[in-house]
């Protein structure tokens, strides 16, 4: 049997390592650069192939992979909007995910963040850079256990959310197309999402991927969010307008916001652009305000996510090779 790995990091080398030592009777071939039409060659003589790709592939890839008897595509990741999955489908290659690495790495981000804008941190530290040790309304905060948070999309790493703002003392509520009895034990749950958002002081978003929820944050949403709100979004760019977003705090609608991810973020993460020309004008708005705390991606990143990503992509790969499927399998 034969893995190939794509896109590996530095960070993910010692997991990899460890999985290799572990399964002696499989051959693993690790790249650190991304699939391509250059390299499909690559592939040759693969059972199935590992990625943590961030943008799609060339289209010559799916047929040539079948050509080579490649019987999975296993992504590290939990999204899975990059991939062709009907061409997938009609060539009979089986994708998986790791739907789950680590909720909670994911959860502890959103609540750091939250407490970051809520208690204006970095507002307060620009203050201080400039010697103005003063108090003022301004940087006056507002603690999170007299707050209401709303959690849309109640899965693992919603309800993990929900749980750790439900130990600081907030008042958590939740709406979900597909509630659950573990987050009913944590949150209440609304009939719809204008409920929640009406309701909400901060309202934090865990949503897939998915064409219909493309910009649901959008002016209309966002006009109805409470004056002062903060909006939080670690789950994927493309749920949040972005332009709509500047406008809600240009306004001085929101308090602020909090994004790991921004919906044109495949051609910079994770990437180092130091010395290279950097032309999203949008983004740079983003990181230059005093009012957003954005991160590249990085709310899921601790070792223990790092080594479940890994584990969980080359195990689900061997599922599908040995035995036709995979808990994780995406139909």
């Amino acid at each position: 049997m034969k893995l190939v790995l794509f896109n590996v990091r530095e960070d993910e080398k010692s997991a990899v390592d460890s999985w290799i030592k572990a399964h002696p009777e499989v051959e693993v071939a690790a790249y650190q650069e991304e699939l391509n039409a250059a390299n499909k060659h690559l592939l040759d003589g693969a059972d199935g192939a590992v990625f943590a790709a961030n943008k799609p592939f060339d289209k010559e890839i799916y047929p040539y992979a079948k050509e080579q008897g490649v019987k999975v595509f296993s992504t590290r990741s939990a999204g899975f909007d990059v991939f062709d999955r009907p061409l997938l489908k009609e060539l009979g290659i089986k994708l998986t995910n790791v739907p789950s690495y680590s909720p909670n790495a994911i959860a502890e981000h959103v609540l750091t963040t939250a407490l970051r804008i809520s208690r204006n941190t970095i507002k307060i530290q620009r203050n201080v850079e400039k010697h103005n040790f003063t108090w003022n309304p301004g940087i006056l905060s507002r603690e999170l256990r007299t707050l209401t948070v709303g959690v849309i999309g109640t899965g693992r790493i919603g309800t993990q959310a929900a749980r750790l703002f439900k130990a600081v003392g907030s008042e958590v509520i939740g709406y979900d197309v597909y509630p659950n009895d573990v987050a009913r034990g944590i949150l209440t749950y609304v009939d719809n999402v204008d409920e929640l958002i009406k309701k909400s002081d901060i309202i934090t978003i865990h949503m897939p991927a998915v064409e219909q929820y493309k910009h649901m944050v959008s002016d209309e949403f966002l006009a109805k969010m409470k004056d002062g709100a903060i909006l939080l979004n670690a789950a994927r760019g493309m749920l949040v307008d972005t332009k709509a977003l500047l406008k809600a705090l240009d306004s001085g609608k929101l308090l602020g916001a909090g994004l790991d991810v921004y919906e044109n973020e495949s051609k910079y993460v994770p990437k180092n652009f130091e010395d290279k020309d950097f032309d999203d004008e949008l983004l740079q708005t983003l990181i230059d305000r005093d009012d957003v705390i954005y991160t590249p991606h990085t709310a899921f990143y601790t070792e223990t996510a790092i080594q479940n990503l890994v584990d969980g992509g080359l195990n689900s790969a061997i599922d599908v090779i040995k035995t036709g499927t995979s808990v994780n399998i995406i139909e």
